[in-house]
């Protein structure tokens, strides 16, 4: 390095951290959920409390950070365990919000004093998984100048969420307001659609153009107007 060299992109990872009692994963997920939380607040997703949210299904966390699935569930847990973070369902066939906490310094004591079993798993970087190079890990950028951040913008923007029990219908923001917009009984098609490519173990190239596919298909099924009527009753 040199006085003129430029930084890599970078993610916050808040000094109290390196002597907080926490898993070796547990800390990367939230250096990864600050700074997406950093996205949010720039894109205004800021809830009616004046709170910053953000919405991160649990696959796209474990493929960032290059773990299982179930090892991001259980570092969830331990963070909000530990008070670093707290979770809110975000209703019929919507991911939940995640709202990232920052401790004060009576909260850094007791994250340092924190006794948590030992996690077997942590001896293992990648949970049995592939070892990649670094410059393949999929980390989120934190970029601070103005065409850095407005990429970062539409990055953010262009993300799909999880919607769906399975969590496996994979919609970007505009597209989900798109077709709630279009579509009545989105919800219950959304649900239809998790259910049956999680049952044939198939997919989609495009979940919301396979929507609005099947509510044509059911368009006459579904809102077509009802003119029968009772043998004592007339038109």
């Amino acid at each position: 390095m040199t006085a003129d060299t430029r930084l890599p992109s970078y993610l916050p990872y808040p000094r109290f951290l390196l002597g907080a009692d926490l898993t070796q994963t547990a800390k990367l997920i939230y250096a990864v959920l600050l700074d997406r939380a950093n996205l949010s607040k720039t894109n205004g997703w800021i809830d009616e409390d004046a709170r910053v949210f953000l919405m991160f299904p649990i696959t796209e966390i474990a493929n960032t950070v290059d773990r299982s699935p179930m090892t991001v569930k259980n570092a969830l847990t331990e963070l909000e365990t530990a008070g670093l973070i707290e979770r809110r369902r975000g209703g019929f066939s919507m991911p939940n919000r995640i709202y990232v906490k920052l401790p004060d310094g009576q909260d850094i004591v007791r994250l340092a004093d924190r006794k948590l079993p030992p996690c077997g798993k942590e001896n293992c970087p990648t949970d049995g998984q592939k070892t990649v190079p670094m410059t393949d890990r999929k980390l989120s950028p934190n970029n601070m100048s103005n065409s850095n951040l407005k990429k970062n913008n539409i990055k953010r923007v262009n993300t799909r969420g999880a919607f769906g029990r399975y969590e496996n219908v994979l919609l970007t923001d505009t597209e989900y307001q798109e077709l709630a917009a279009e579509i009545p009984m989105l919800a219950d098609l959304i649900e239809e659609l998790s259910s049956y490519m999680k049952s044939k173990g198939t997919g989609y190239a495009d979940h919301a153009a396979t929507l609005r596919r099947w509510a044509q298909r059911d368009k006459p099924k579904r809102y077509a107007p009802d003119y029968s009527c009772k043998e004592d009753e007339s038109l």
